[in-house]
């Protein structure tokens, strides 16, 4: 069996770190876990474990499908990054 990486990039203007770059596009952060997450005031939820290229980590609601593409290493490499769509 052959693995390999998995990215998250947020295509919602208002997700964390949308995206940094001038052409539209959103920013790849690679998904390095699962995990519950108990926001403030808030029901636990699953979430992404997120590592940016600079090693800014952080979490994203795994429910919240239409503010997120899941994209593979190739994909990264290739230049083939979802755009900012909301």
């Amino acid at each position: 069996m052959k693995t390999g990486r998995v990215f998250y990039v947020g295509t919602h203007r208002y997700s964390f770190r949308p995206s940094r770059r001038s052409d539209g596009l959103g920013e790849p952060a690679e998904v390095i876990g699962v995990a519950f997450v108990t926001p403030e005031g808030k029901e636990p939820r699953v979430c992404f474990r997120l590592r940016y290229e600079d090693g800014t980590e952080d979490f994203a609601p795994v429910s919240e499908t239409h503010h997120y593409e899941l994209i593979s290493e190739s994909d990264v490499k290739e230049g083939r990054i979802p755009a900012i769509v909301y």
